[in-house]
């Protein structure tokens, strides 16, 4: 696994996993090479044409032999049903004046062209991707695809190809939804920080599907891999949890942090041991602590710089005078140090306590900055590193209710290179369960913003038997087959009954429709 991004999301507690599908489809892939003329081996026409021993990286291998004449490489897809899209691109050089790429394609077997795009800046960057991507009409079972360049340098850096890739998606030639396997693997943290390895496999015997996967453990889960195949195709597949226990539990919400006013800024604070200067950390004007900046996300390059920095074991006091008694909902402080311990592994060895006096002379410990955390202790609003790690952040010490005090004391006891980039004193903070935020407004004046919980609905499935049209943009007539569309959304309308399935074809449907003059479609997809 790379990292948490990379696989759908299980929190601790109930999750409910939705299992559907677009159109059903099947594909045809042609991702050809084409370094020391192998680009010959599955092409069906070639002219004009040379290319380099070997990808040489910083540009592209098939290139026009002769400048100043059109050179072309053409593909041919041929699929066992009606091809609906093609996708088809690739990466492109194009440096030299007067160059050009163009993308085109035909569907009488080369006998007519369209030309789908072309690439005719030379300016930097000179290096381009493009796909471009084709509704096909019924009734076509083949598509030819052209590469075409020309250019007055002939040669890699004046007009080149990289690589080239074709995808066409056809009719299914079996639409029937077989039953899948959906196995989800995850590690659930305990209280020791330890992990345990469960998985979940959940067979699906129609689509649109829902079902629940409960987590346990102490916090969220490590998602480690998702695996979904078809029913039986793994053997060994146990229906249900791994461990065949469920562990239960309510839907995880969310908080959203909310930080009232920042008390500390500019205020005066002692230090009873001066800050090193390793790694340009220092605060020789005794401001840097309470200057209001936020400290660094992470530990290590620049981040001491932030700081004030202390040697193992010097175990430093800093007190924070607020210049007058005020009421107090929060104590913080932002830090970190060498090693890069990480919270949320619970690495963090250092301690640091918070007192507080009214008169300086008699201090009352409050207790201790919460130093470790676990995932689930963060905000839905907290800016996460690409990492996912806690090696820096302002770990803060709320008490059960606002208190007054003037003096603030943070008496640390350091186990390594420590690191305090900010104190933070705020007069109010509290947490609110979130979903989602709605914020509604009015043109004419006028707002309103709510936080919701929200659940989603099952999505509605059409009844079994309904009859599928095909429409396309026109004036009127039609069967509704896919080889014979009906032509506009009038034509459809006159046609629909109960319980019918429209699919509308990308294009502009011209004229009055419920008012509007025109509805333009950017993609084929299903409608009713």
């Amino acid at each position: 696994m790379l990292n948490a991004k990379t696989q759908p999301k299980l929190d601790l507690g109930r999750n409910t996993v939705y299992v559907g599908a677009g159109d059903p489809t099947q594909s045809i892939v042609l991702w050809p090479e084409l370094q020391g003329a192998k680009y010959k081996e599955q092409a069906v026409e070639e002219k004009n044409l040379a290319s380099t021993p070997k990808h040489i990286g910083y540009q592209g291998t098939v290139y026009p032999a002769v400048a100043g004449e059109d050179a072309w490489l053409v593909y041919r897809l041929d699929a066992p049903a009606d091809i609906t899209r093609v996708n088809f691109g690739g990466r492109f050089y194009n440096r030299a004046p007067k160059s050009h790429v163009d993308l085109l394609y035909s569907l009488d077997a080369g006998r007519t062209w369209r030309k789908s795009w072309s690439l005719r800046r030379t300016s930097p960057p000179w290096d381009v991707i493009h796909y471009e991507t084709v509704e096909v009409p019924g009734g076509h079972r083949s598509v030819w695809v052209k590469y075409l360049m020309d250019t007055t340098e002939a040669a890699p850096a004046g007009c080149s190809i990289y690589a080239v890739r074709m995808e066409a998606n056809y009719l299914p030639l079996d639409t029937a939804c077989k039953p899948l396997e959906v196995t989800f693997n995850w590690s659930e943290r305990q209280k020791d920080r330890t992990l345990v390895e469960r998985s979940h496999t959940q067979t699906v015997p129609r689509l649109p599907f829902k079902y629940t996967i409960n987590v346990g453990g102490e916090d969220h889960p490590v998602v480690n891999w998702l695996r979904v195949n078809l029913q039986g195709a793994v053997s060994g597949a146990k229906e249900g949890y791994s461990d065949g226990q469920d562990a239960g539990g309510a839907k995880f919400t969310p908080q959203w942090l909310t930080c009232g006013k920042h008390i500390a800024i500019g205020k005066p604070y002692t230090l009873s041991a001066p800050s090193g200067d390793n790694w340009g950390a220092g605060d020789p004007d005794g401001r840097k602590l309470t200057r209001g900046a936020g400290g660094p996300s992470y530990a290590g390059g620049s981040s001491y710089q932030s700081g004030a920095l202390w040697s193992q074991d010097v175990n430093p006091v800093i007190t924070l005078d607020l210049g007058a008694p005020a009421a107090c909902a929060s104590f913080g402080m932002n830090l970190h140090g060498y090693p890069w311990w990480d919270s949320l592994k619970g690495e963090v060895q250092d301690r640091v306590e918070v007192l507080t006096s009214l008169d300086g002379q008699e201090y009352r410990s409050q207790g201790f900055l919460k130093l470790n955390l676990f995932w689930k202790d963060l905000p839905v609003n907290y800016m996460w590193t690409d990492q996912e790690t806690m090696t820096s952040g302002t770990f803060r010490l709320v008490p059960d209710r606002p208190m007054t005090t003037r003096f603030v004391q943070y008496r640390i006891r350091n186990r390594r290179f420590f690191d305090c980039a900010g104190l933070e004193v705020l007069d109010t903070i509290s947490s609110a369960p979130f979903d989602l935020r709605l914020r509604l407004s009015d043109p004419d004046g006028g707002a309103a913003e709510r936080i919701l919980q929200a659940r989603t609905a099952i999505e509605p499935a059409a009844p079994a038997g309904s009859p599928q049209y095909h429409v396309v943009p026109g004036a009127g007539g039609g069967s509704g087959t896919r080889s014979d569309s009906y032509r506009g959304l009038a034509e459809a309308q006159a046609r629909a009954k109960a319980g019918a399935i429209f699919l509308f074809h990308a294009g502009l449907y011209e004229g009055h429709f419920n008012g509007a003059h025109a509805v333009g479609f950017s993609a084929s997809g299903h409608g009713g």
